[in-house]
Parts: structure tokens; sequence; C-alpha cells
């Protein structure tokens, strides 16, 4: 269990495991979750409550390709 409190939806909680899996630091904002990786150069927000209904696999595109998120050994 991480120390942080649990993103309401699933799918994007599973997200912000996913980084921590990873290195990346979360924290909690208001109305939103910051990712910063461990490199420290790339940082992603991620809504409470987004309206998108493809919110998820957009971040996780952004993620792929304007940061070092597929990069292991980081």
């Amino acid at each position: 269990m991480t120390g942080r409190p649990r993103h309401p939806k699933k799918e994007l909680e599973s997200l912000l495991a996913e980084a921590e899996g990873k290195g990346w630091r979360v924290t909690r904002g208001n109305g939103y979750y910051m990712m910063l990786c461990p490199c420290g150069r790339h940082r992603k927000t991620v809504k409470l409550s987004p309206s998108n209904p493809r919110y998820e696999r957009e971040c996780r595109n952004q993620l792929g390709r304007a940061t070092c998120w597929g990069q292991e050994g980081r």
C-alpha cells in the first residue's frame, strides 16, 4: 500500500501505481495527482475527475512519447 490516497478511477489508479513501480514519485494536489520522473526532467499531472473517456489511454501515450517512461534502469 502506498502512502498516498487512492485515485477514485481504477484505470488511473493503475497508471499511478505503475508509475510508482517505475520509480516515479506520485503526490496528491488539489484536484490532481502529480507524477515526477526519477531523472527529474519530466512530470505529468493526472486529473481527479477527467471528462474525456479516453483520458487514461492518452496519458499513457503522452508518457511514452514525451518522457523517459519506457526506459528501464533509470
